[in-house]
């Protein structure tokens, strides 16, 4: 496992971070994140965002329509209620981004510094073709070309993060970088 911890700290299966802190978890589609996510917080009172959430929940209403014709709304929808629940005092924050558009990044960042919150960085870094099987094993596989762009920018995610976390996503004080083998030996992540 290869780390840059700063604040944010491992030890043995869990990961500590300050109790008003905000976490991105991060990783190309198919990675693991939404099972890491389901796994780690499942009866935990962290706030939990995932685009998936908001994509079932319009599933009933919008769900006749092909998914590319309202996918716009859901990133639209995600990205509003994550930057306006991001507030200092409101307790601890998990948020699933792939990391590999800067402009989400940089968003995150300057939201977590306008709020006043830290901010770290857990990456899921697993090769590309791992990925793919992740998506055909849940049944939602990302277009060929913008799972393309995703994997070609990645590497360059994980080495800027290893440098320097804050290259990554502005004001990141940690990463963690983690194969899926170890984010699976993850128990947990505590907010103290």
């Amino acid at each position: 496992m290869h780390t840059t911890v700063i604040e944010g700290v491992l030890r043995g299966r869990e990961l500590r971070y300050a109790v008003d802190a905000v976490v991105v978890l991060a990783g190309i589609p198919g990675a693991g994140e939404s099972t890491f996510l389901r796994r780690v917080f499942a009866d935990s009172p962290v706030r939990v965002y995932d685009s998936a959430h908001i994509r079932e929940r319009w599933m009933p209403v919008l769900g006749v329509l092909p998914y590319a014709l309202w996918r716009p709304l859901v990133h639209l929808i995600y990205y509003v209620t994550l930057l306006s629940s991001m507030r200092r005092g409101q307790g601890p924050m998990v948020i699933h981004d792939c990391a590999t558009r800067p402009w989400a990044r940089r968003l995150i960042g300057w939201r977590a510094r306008r709020a006043g919150v830290p901010l770290h960085l857990i990456l899921l870094d697993v090769p590309g073709d791992v990925a793919r099987s992740g998506q055909w094993a849940r049944g939602r596989v990302v277009r060929a070309g913008s799972m393309e762009t995703h994997c070609r920018r990645w590497p360059d995610v994980v080495s800027q993060a290893e440098r320097d976390p804050g290259s990554v996503v502005p004001g990141a004080l940690s990463a963690v970088v983690l194969s899926r083998g170890e984010a699976n030996r993850v128990e947990r992540v505590t907010f103290a």
